[in-house]
């Protein structure tokens, strides 16, 4: 906690009294953090959202980052910036600030038979939101996802949430992608939803790589119509989907690009 070791934030941290503040989860492996500049350009954007300064931040995370995960092999780390601590009322007076929080975690375990076989998704009531404002950043508040993810048990490892209107956004933990005749389309992330480092990843490779790939709005019928689907976070990756609904979907090369393309990125990029 502020390059010392903690267990506690104070009860006045505007991160603890209103979610006044962003995160970021990346992976690291062999004692570097993977994707780092991406998830710091992707905080840095929040952070100018929501009108937090960050004067040499980015650079003592770097240093905190680098020195956390340094004597392990890999695992998870997490990134909490909120705006600091201060008194009552929502006017973003702080009395110091930003809090910046640094965590490490074991790797997940996911099985095995979800990337070979794909997964089941359930199909969420919950629905989001539309905020411009808040649209793409990772902020504190997750209560939508939160509220999304109580609607089922441990038999399905991720559902599928809409936005107010039934559009398609994302998962409650992750980003989805379609495959359709060729072509790659995601859900456009203008109004709600996050935009994740690994989905960023995976629309620069296709654009690289000459497949088309679109961030549009997506019908809930039209992904009943798709030739695949996968989803896609910094913990698992890239996952292929088997089933959403009453609809099933086969394995499909576009797939297996994907998980390569994040390969790649995560060897290049530190």
């Amino acid at each position: 906690m502020n390059g010392q070791p903690g267990v506690s934030v104070a009860v006045t941290d505007r991160g603890f009294s209103y979610g006044d503040g962003l995160f970021e989860t990346l992976r690291f492996d062999a004692g570097r953090p993977l994707l780092l500049e991406r998830h710091l350009q992707r905080l840095q954007h929040g952070l100018e959202r929501l009108l937090i300064p960050a004067d040499g931040l980015l650079d003592l995370l770097r240093d905190e980052l680098a020195m956390l995960c340094r004597p392990h092999p890999g695992g998870l780390l997490k990134i909490l910036v909120t705006r600091g601590e201060g008194g009552r009322g929502y006017w973003g007076k702080v009395d110091r600030g930003p809090t910046r929080v640094v965590q490490r975690f074991a790797s997940p375990d996911y099985p095995r038979q979800w990337f070979e076989q794909g997964v089941e998704l359930f199909p969420c009531q919950t629905r989001l939101g539309l905020n411009p404002r808040l649209a793409g950043i990772k902020h504190l508040n997750r209560l939508e996802q939160i509220l999304a993810r109580s609607e089922w048990q441990d038999q399905y490892p991720e559902g599928v949430v809409c936005d107010l209107e039934g559009y398609v956004v994302e998962g409650t933990m992750s980003n989805l992608f379609m495959v359709k005749n060729g072509a790659l389309y995601t859900p456009k992330l203008d109004r709600c939803g996050v935009a994740g480092v690994v989905r960023a990843v995976i629309i620069d490779s296709a654009n690289k790589a000459g497949i088309d790939c679109h961030e549009t709005r997506i019908r809930q019928d039209q992904l009943a119509q798709a030739d695949a689907l996968f989803m896609t976070n910094t913990g698992f990756g890239v996952l292929p989907v088997k089933r959403l609904g009453e609809q099933n979907y086969p394995s499909h090369p576009y797939t297996a690009m994907a998980r390569e393309w994040l390969e790649e990125a995560r060897r290049c990029e530190c």
